[in-house]
């Protein structure tokens, strides 16, 4: 009985942060896919590199959570771990001008 109590438990502290993925230039267009998330602080953001690259993701104000590297390849993805709660404006650097732009709410 003792094993089951332990395996239940070991399950539920082994499970991982929730992560929501994201796809840039979701087919073919200049756009976040999608681009208002709602996230619990410490949940952690999978973007993914779809169509029409390059493409990165600017976090407004705050270049310690942004990733300027330009990603080329198709299926190439970065992560962002959001550990505070609050709003944060993201945006393709070279597409922000396409309105390839989008919000994230951390509760």
């Amino acid at each position: 009985m003792k094993f089951f109590i332990v395996l239940f438990a070991s399950l539920f502290l082994a499970l991982p942060t929730w992560a929501v993925e994201v796809t840039m230039g979701s087919n073919g267009n200049l756009i976040f896919e999608p681009n208002d998330i709602s996230i619990s602080a410490g949940d952690t953001i999978t973007f993914t590199n779809g169509m029409l690259p390059p493409h990165n993701i600017i976090v407004e104000g705050r270049a310690d959570l942004s990733r300027e590297s330009l990603m080329f390849t198709p299926g190439e993805t970065q992560e962002i771990k959001f550990a505070d709660a609050g709003d944060y404006e993201f945006f393709c650097g070279p597409h922000q001008g396409a309105g390839m732009t989008g919000v994230i709410h951390v509760n």
